[in-house]
Order: structure tokens, then sequence, then C-alpha cells
């Protein structure tokens, strides 16, 4: 074959080239370039996403609202979220307590289980009695409290 058929060949074959503006050699470089930027996307987007909280957060230490007294019943208890963390408001005879939402195992949000008085956790099935205590389950550790108080009919918590 000469080099005169050969070039007649890829002239009658348009699948041969695509673009013939666009060499291998840009293509490749274009290839490496986008994958430079999603690698470095990569590690930035989680750097900026651990400090987005903090600047979300406000002053730390000051007591934030979650609702009334008559809100909660006696025996019951209420999620809300205050600064950004998940925290359980559960009502006894004896008060309000506050213990923080998020099971210590892996980060699921527990639930009140009225019935028993327990908190519970729907992932693995820890349970934690109304101090925060871990009664079973894999949670290695109990739920961190938060201070509550009650100010004018309002429960007002400190995270």
């Amino acid at each position: 074959m000469t080099k005169e058929n050969n070039s007649t060949h890829d002239d009658q074959n348009p699948s041969c080239k695509i673009n013939p503006e666009l060499s291998r050699r840009d293509f490749i470089g274009t290839v490496i370039r986008i994958g430079m930027l999603a690698t470095l996307a990569g590690m930035v987007y989680p750097a900026l996403s651990y400090l987005a909280p903090i600047t979300k957060r406000g002053p730390a230490g000051g007591l934030s609202d979650v609702g009334a007294v008559d809100d909660i019943a006696v025996g019951d208890a209420k999620k809300v979220i205050v600064a950004g963390s998940a925290v359980m408001i559960i009502r006894t005879a004896q008060g309000f307590k506050a213990l923080s939402a998020v099971c210590t195992h892996l980060g699921c949000l527990v639930g009140w289980e009225k019935a028993r008085q327990q908190i519970v956790c729907p992932c693995h099935g820890g349970t934690f009695d109304i101090e925060g205590k871990v009664v079973s389950g894999p949670p290695p550790k109990g739920l961190p409290p938060h201070d509550v108080s009650v100010i004018n009919g309002r429960i007002m918590v400190k995270v």
C-alpha cells in the first residue's frame, strides 16, 4: 500500500478523525487538567465544609429557647436542633433533662420510647436510660448531657 492510498482511505472514512484540530496530545492534556481540578476540589471541599459549621453556629455558651414548658408532657420527650446539634429534651416529674440526640456508636439520631422510658437507637439497638447512660447495645459511652433551665415558662438549653 502506498502512502497515497493510505491518505485516501483516511479521507473517505469520517470515523478515523473525529476532530482534525484536536491532537491526541491536546486531548490527553485536557483530560489530565480536568482530573487535577477534580482532585483539588475533592481536597478543598471537605476542608471548607469542616469550617462552615463553625461560622454558622454563632457564639458558644449562650442559652437557646427550644419551646414552651407545656409543649412536652411529663414522661415524654422532644428532639430539637440547638446550635447545629441534635438535642433530646425529656420531661420527668422532677423537671427537664437535655441530652445529645446523637448515638455515641455511629452517630444515628436516637429516639424516645415512652412505654419503657428509655432512649433507643434505631440503627443498632443501643438503649440508654433517662440519664443518658448505656443500658445495652454497642454504644461505647453514654449520651452527653446539656444544661437545661426553665425561664418564664420557656425551656432554655445551653450547648
